[in-house]
């Protein structure tokens, strides 16, 4: 196990013990169909993980990027089950109980010497 393994085993560790479960959504869109006027072949997808969501400080709200109201959620690389998360990419949906959030500007992967220790988004409602 190298020094990053066990960064990303501890992040994961604290995310599912301090953190709180959610679900990342993500919906593919399909093609037109000129037949009958509608897309098809659309597809979602879910993926159940842990995270910490927190306030952003005044600071860090600058109006363009980060706008009030906005939440960063630290994500962990693993799923509930273990297994490692498919990357969210902006789009995605987090849903934590019945609050819905949408993946905005900045998204960022944490990955030091290749090893994803955990993924920095930030959310909107």
């Amino acid at each position: 196990m190298t020094f990053y393994t066990r960064l990303q085993a501890t992040a994961n560790r604290l995310l599912r013990g301090k953190g709180q479960s959610l679900t990342l959504t993500r919906i593919t869109a399909g093609t037109y169909d000129p037949a009958t006027g509608g897309m098809t072949g659309a597809t979602t997808s879910t993926q159940s993980a842990y995270g910490a969501i927190f306030d952003y400080g005044a600071k860090q709200i600058d109006g363009t990027l980060i706008k009030a109201g906005d939440k960063q959620l630290l994500l962990s690389p693993f799923k509930t089950d273990g297994t490692a998360l498919t990357a969210p990419v902006l789009g995605d949906t987090v849903t934590v109980g019945s609050i819905v959030y949408t993946l905005v500007e900045p998204l960022k992967e944490i990955n030091p010497a290749g090893t994803t220790v955990m993924y920095e988004v930030n959310l909107r409602k």
